[in-house]
């Protein structure tokens, strides 16, 4: 499984809060995306890639218990790519 996170920085000019966006696949199939608005306003395009990453790794947590419970499988260690 593989994710990817991405965030800009105050992308929202009314409130300026931040948007993110993350997606997840297995082989050449997307399994799990997202894309919203952040919480919390980031002073900075680190703490909003640092939110959105956080974000996306409580994801990754998630899908990674499905084939445990469902199958009795573990999968593979997952990498989450963030763009900064």
């Amino acid at each position: 499984m593989n994710g990817f996170t991405n965030a800009d920085c105050a992308g929202s000019s009314g409130d300026r809060k931040s948007i993110f966006g993350y997606c997840f696949s297995v082989g050449s199939g997307m399994i799990s995306w997202c894309s919203k608005k952040q919480k919390l306003v980031a002073l900075s395009s680190t703490t909003a890639e640092y939110m959105a990453s956080n974000t996306a790794t409580c994801e990754a947590i998630w899908l990674r218990k499905l084939p445990v419970r469902l199958l009795r499988k573990r999968m593979e260690a997952t990498r989450v790519c963030c763009d900064n």
